[in-house]
């Protein structure tokens, strides 16, 4: 295993089911307001997680199985049309939990579908050089939604003075 690479892209698919879970358990709850700011995370982390697979695994995919890295572009497309969509409806606050359920179902699928065959491959043929940029763009996105989440949180309301 070249630096834990299906342990590590795995462990980030697990870390976006239990923030998404939290969204559902917000929803669930009635709090509107706390679900409407984890989305926003949630979302921007799952874009950047499939970013930095577009960005390194499906071009050295392309190079071996050009059939299979346009299935997972063609999900990731799908996936980024249903976040567009629940993203207009958290906002607009018409969004329901049934609908939230299908799309955790769809992501499970999805990220089953990656663990099954594209996960292993990668930890199999990838080069050490684009493991090591993988790693890191994962990490560098995980800081960028930490950071995103922080200044929302300590973001004082309304204006500020001049």
């Amino acid at each position: 295993m070249k630096k834990g690479l299906y342990d590590a892209l795995r462990w980030d698919h697990q870390r976006l089911d239990e923030v998404f879970e939290g969204l559902l358990n917000r929803m669930h709850a009635g709090d509107a307001e706390a679900a409407r700011e984890m989305w926003g995370a949630f979302e921007r982390d799952l874009s950047a997680h499939m970013e930095a697979e577009e960005a390194v695994l499906l071009p050295v995919l392309d190079r071996f199985d050009p059939e299979e890295a346009g299935t997972v572009r063609a999900e990731h497309l799908g996936i980024r049309k249903l976040i567009a969509e629940m993203g207009v409806a958290i906002e607009l606050h018409t969004l329901r939990e049934e609908r939230v359920e299908a799309f955790v179902r769809a992501l499970r699928q999805h990220a089953a579908h990656e663990e099954e065959g594209l996960y292993p491959w990668a930890d199999r043929e990838l080069p050490e050089p684009a493991v090591a940029r993988l790693l890191d763009g994962l990490a560098a996105a995980r800081d960028a939604v930490k950071r995103a989440a922080h200044r929302s949180s300590t973001a004082a309301p309304g204006p500020r003075a001049p």
